[in-house]
């Protein structure tokens, strides 16, 4: 059976409808909506789950035809919130199959970072994925969090080839974290001394000039 032409059943019970979809395998799961969604979501077509990396579980999507457009793979958390396909959507519980509008939030990009105490002279800065998901950590000196830690500053992890930095994206343009921190000259750049990009302590840092 092919599980993306499989006919959804929806089963209604109060304000809570449970409705069954199939994985590639052929297998069933069951996701939630809210009841008022049912017709809705219903009139979008077949509804299948496929393995989404980025949350590390089975997500719920369809395939979204327009007269005139590529068809478009839609996940069922953008469609019940009647948001952009693209825009990162998290489950606040972390089950992707409850998709009530009370257990889905839109994530904004420009949350500042939360941290952790990593031990007296470090703290740990939380990088999530465009999901709101923690995803890694970078390490700065204590002396150095609330210039780094600002309502004004997202900091995320950033991969441009193959090469891994912490940047923020600002009005203004990119800011990579271990420049923030050492403000190195136009001769000069930064060197993380243990080569690991995600440590912007100070004393892993030193400004060398360019040869």
């Amino acid at each position: 059976m092919n599980y993306k032409a499989f006919e959804n059943k929806f089963d209604v019970k109060g304000h809570i409808a449970y409705a069954t979809v199939l994985k590639k395998d052929g297998s069933e799961l069951v996701f939630q909506i809210d009841t008022d969604d049912v017709e809705r979501i219903k009139s979008m077509g077949t509804w299948f789950a496929e393995w989404h990396k980025d949350f590390n579980a089975y997500t719920i999507q369809n395939i979204r035809k327009s007269k005139g457009t590529k068809p478009v793979k839609q996940s069922l958390q953008t469609a019940v919130l009647n948001t952009n396909p693209k825009a990162p959507v998290k489950h606040i519980n972390g089950n992707m199959l409850d998709n009530r509008k009370v257990n889905l939030e839109i994530v904004s990009r420009s949350q500042q970072n939360q941290y952790e105490k990593f031990d007296d002279n470090t703290i740990a800065i939380i990088l999530t994925n465009k999901y709101g998901i923690p995803h890694s950590r970078a390490l700065i000196s204590y002396e150095d969090l609330n210039n780094v830690i600002t309502e004004d500053l997202s900091w995320v992890e950033y991969k441009k080839n193959g090469v891994v930095m912490v940047v923020a994206n600002t009005p203004q343009g990119r800011i990579h974290l271990d420049k923030f921190i050492m403000n190195p000259n136009e001769s000069e750049v930064v060197h993380h001394i243990n080569l690991n990009p995600l440590d912007c302590r100070r004393n892993n840092l030193e400004n060398k000039v360019i040869e």
